[in-house]
């Protein structure tokens, strides 16, 4: 099991957002076969268990996305480019100044 999470980890690092975009398309597409394929007697059951559980990870993980876009926007502001020396700009970026 502590190799299959080595793989995971190494899998996420050498990933980028479409990767997991991707993948969390292709859980919500076995999710949607899954439970379409389910008995009607079962179907109650399956939205009780899997709406605390979307609950339960999801406001997390919201929670951490909203994080970084405030840190993200934090140094923005903190740390705008600023040009000192204009010798050191190309034709095209002086012309914007």
């Amino acid at each position: 099991m502590k190799k299959l999470f080595v793989i995971a980890d190494r899998y996420l690092q050498e990933s980028d957002w479409r990767t997991i975009a991707l993948l969390k398309c292709c859980l919500l597409a076995l999710g949607l076969v899954v439970g379409a394929l389910l008995p009607a007697r079962y179907k109650k059951t399956a939205v009780a268990v899997g709406l605390p559980v979307f609950l339960v990870t999801y406001l997390p993980l919201m929670a951490k996305l909203i994080h970084v876009a405030a840190e993200q926007e934090a140094k923005v502001r903190v740390d705008p480019p600023f040009v000192d020396n204009f010798d050191d700009l190309d034709d095209d970026e002086v012309a914007f100044i």
